[in-house]
């Protein structure tokens, strides 16, 4: 008798751990269940827009996602991203489309920059030969540039040095702006800085920006500006104040061979300084990244490492977030979403949103179809040969050592970027204005 209590006792017993750890494990797979949830949905909220999303979160979490539906997802986001450089290569309107008709398709999408700015370029013109003299002069150019890039570092040096005398903040969509527009100078035109007048930089780019944004609204008021025209004028034609000696060109023709560089470089590089200097902890890997440059510049046998820094900067922040063609008859231009098929999470992975240089020491197929930082086809900017990389691993190497985050700290004036280093960067070219770099003063014991 006493032997059949104590077994009913322990049976009692059992039951009740059982049904308490039951109980608990139960809840523990709830927690984790909806934590996994919240992160995903964070994760496809913050991305890029995705309505054919399939990774939706089933019921119960398995211990990996289902290969049909990777695949399912993947084969959408081929179909987005041939769709883009369909438009890109303008294979959209055609097999084998006559140059003369590409570059009209282009045009009419510029028209709004022959208005704002009087440029008769590649961009902006349906004329075989201006397209031509324009990538002849462009090229050449390049090539120019890519000789000596410890003379451009320098000049970036010391003009940033020069922002810092006397303050506490610098402002940096200006400092970046004027930074990007002296360089263009000396690269371009072997501009003589001594002649240099700093608020005349200030002007032009800050001109320029105006009448860029002026250019989006399309409300029938936009004009070229007259302070634009003399602002150049003055920098390229006035007999005693030009800085650029024997010019060949005028000030509007010189403009036209600044934009694409200029206006291609400036937002690029001051996100990437941003988020690669300012947003990540681990800076001793940044530094052993780039620690040869300028140096390494134009070796590729030692530059490959330095690069990835520009090459991941141009994945989240391409040039041209969006690339516009015209349709063939009537009707709206068309356009190609860069900058999502630079983050789909289809593609890139659920890190597609975070800084990381190192995700280009080995590109999927897939992944290197959707990068295309500088267009496509024979189209591509004369920059893809590597200029480009090279300029702006250059400048935001050049930014970080002037404005580090050693001796300075960054400011968005925006209460969820300046607590929140996860919080995705805005890009737009007036959402940047109220950025800056304080100097942080370091007391001596």
């Amino acid at each position: 008798m006493l032997i059949a209590i104590l077994a009913l006792l322990f049976l009692s017993l059992a039951y009740g751990v059982h049904h308490i750890i039951s109980h608990q494990t139960g809840l523990l797979h709830q927690i984790f269940t909806q934590n996994i949830f919240m992160t995903l949905q964070l994760a496809r909220l913050i991305g890029p827009p995705n309505p054919n999303d399939l990774l939706t979160l089933p019921d119960t979490i398995p211990d990996s996602i289902s290969t049909s539906k990777i695949s399912t997802a993947q084969a959408l986001a081929t179909q987005r991203i041939n769709h883009a450089r369909s438009i890109i290569d303008f294979s959209y309107a055609g097999p084998k489309l006559e140059l003369e008709n590409r570059l009209r398709l282009r045009a009419l999408a510029n028209s709004r920059l022959v208005v704002a700015f009087g440029i008769d370029t590649s961009l902006t013109s349906s004329s075989v030969s201006v397209h031509k003299e324009f990538r002849k002069l462009a090229n050449a150019s390049i090539s120019k540039s890519n000789a000596d890039w410890q003379k451009l570092y320098e000049v970036a040096m010391n003009f940033l040095q020069r922002e810092k005398i006397g303050r506490n903040t610098v402002h940096l969509a200006e400092c970046v702006r004027c930074l990007c527009f002296v360089v263009v100078l000396v690269s371009q035109f072997e501009a003589d800085l001594t002649k240099l007048d700093g608020s005349i930089v200030k002007q032009v780019t800050d001109e320029i920006n105006t009448q860029w944004l002026k250019s989006k609204v399309n409300d029938g008021t936009l004009k070229r500006s007259e302070k634009l025209k003399q602002y150049l004028y003055t920098l390229f034609e006035d007999p005693e104040k030009s800085v650029v000696t024997g010019a060949a060109i005028s000030s509007t023709q010189a403009l036209g061979l600044i934009m694409p560089q200029y206006e291609t470089l400036w937002r690029v590089v001051l996100l990437t300084y941003v988020t690669a200097y300012h947003r990540q902890s681990d800076r001793r890997s940044l530094k052993k990244r780039v620690r040869d440059v300028p140096a390494c510049l134009g070796n590729a046998a030692i530059e490959k490492e330095a690069l990835k820094l520009a090459k991941e900067g141009l994945r989240l922040y391409p040039s041209n977030n969006s690339i516009y063609r015209a349709l063939p008859g009537t009707g709206p231009p068309i356009s190609a979403d860069v900058q999502a098929c630079h983050r789909y999470f289809d593609v890139w992975g659920r890190d597609a949103l975070e800084f990381r240089p190192e995700r280009f020491d080995n590109l999927t197929p897939l992944q290197d179809k959707a990068y295309f930082p500088f267009s496509l086809g024979s189209h591509t900017c004369p920059a893809s040969s590597g200029f480009g990389y090279r300029i702006v691993t250059m400048l935001v190497v050049s930014m970080g050592r002037a404005l580090s985050p050693e001796t300075g700290k960054l400011n968005f004036r925006d209460a969820q970027l300046d607590d929140e280093v996860g919080t995705p960067l805005p890009t737009g070219r007036d959402e940047m204005e109220n950025w800056s770099w304080d100097l942080v003063l370091v007391q001596r014991s």
